[in-house]
């Protein structure tokens, strides 16, 4: 009963972090028309390369809604602690995309300032980067929040990619408006400013997902709870040796439980399998828990 109430609960999440996902292609396929239209009209560089960063996330969000789709399947005999980090396959993904989008709207700058085609951008270049800010920011509240919910790495990544469009977004603004104040080269310098964002963004997602294949530690306040939950349990006289790592969206706990030497086997079972209940119930998101039994207190 209570695995089909967890079960019921991760298809929920993975619903609700695909459903952004959707989100996500659609905003951005209308933002990347939009800008990129706006951007051929006005003769605007920043604009352009703005709309550039737009069509990367669509591919983006395609990518998110693949792996979750991977994601969700249970753990088999080849991928026997599930499928979960398909996301973070997909965020690299995402993070490869963007530094090839980040590379090309440098390289078109830096053509448009050495070759001396500089010109102030028309009026529809304003309009549409205050609207992308806009949408922008609203997509990655909603997204991030959704994220944090399901603790899905790659929405999260989607919904940081759109932060950085909004920032990008803002960088075209001030880029557009210089440039119609007679300060032309502004417009390209955004660009280069933009790209520059979409750097910065890359590397901090990758880091992230860099840091769950390397096992990094998922913090002291995870390792608390463990400790608190597998001490409430009737029989155990002390906790050690606990490692958390995360799969994707899901927490995979491995800990060593000390119980009385004297109770016997059967005994020293059912307190260990107390214990996973109990972390699997009172912890959100946590797919596995091995529980490793030590029959006397020597630690």
């Amino acid at each position: 009963m209570q695995q089909n109430r967890e079960q019921t609960s991760n298809d929920k999440d993975f619903q609700t972090a695909r459903y952004w996902a959707v989100v996500g292609f659609v905003g951005n396929l209308g933002l990347a028309v939009m800008k990129g239209w706006a951007g051929i009209v006005s003769n605007s560089s920043a604009m352009i390369a703005d709309a550039v960063h737009s069509a990367s996330d669509i591919f983006a969000s395609v990518f998110v809604y693949i792996s979750l789709k991977i994601a969700q399947k249970p753990a088999d005999k080849e991928h026997p602690y599930g499928h979960g980090r398909a996301e973070v396959i997909s965020t690299l993904v995402v993070v490869g995309m963007l530094v090839a989008a980040g590379v090309e709207i440098i390289r078109t700058a830096i053509t448009t300032i050495r070759h001396g085609s500089l010109h102030a951008p028309g009026t529809w270049a304003l309009y549409a980067a205050i609207l992308s800010v806009l949408v922008n920011e609203l997509m990655y509240q909603f997204t991030y929040r959704a994220g944090v919910k399901t603790n899905s790495p790659s929405t999260i990544a989607n919904a940081m990619d759109n932060r950085s469009d909004a920032f990008s977004s803002i960088a075209a603004l001030i880029g557009i408006l210089g440039a119609r104040l007679k300060y032309p080269v502004l417009d390209p310098v955004a660009g280069i400013v933009v790209a520059l964002f979409i750097f910065k963004m890359s590397y901090d997602i990758a880091m992230d997902a860099v840091g769950q294949i390397m096992d990094e530690s998922v913090g002291e306040t995870k390792i608390q709870e463990v400790t608190a939950l597998a001490l409430a349990v009737n029989g155990v006289k002390n906790v050690h040796g606990i490692r958390i790592r995360r799969s994707g969206a899901a927490f995979l706990v491995d800990l060593d439980i000390v119980v009385d030497p004297k109770i016997t086997v059967a005994m020293a079972h059912d307190i260990g399998e107390s214990v996973r209940e109990m972390i699997r119930v009172q912890m959100d998101k946590v797919s596995d828990v091995r529980v490793h039994i030590d029959p006397s207190d020597l630690h």
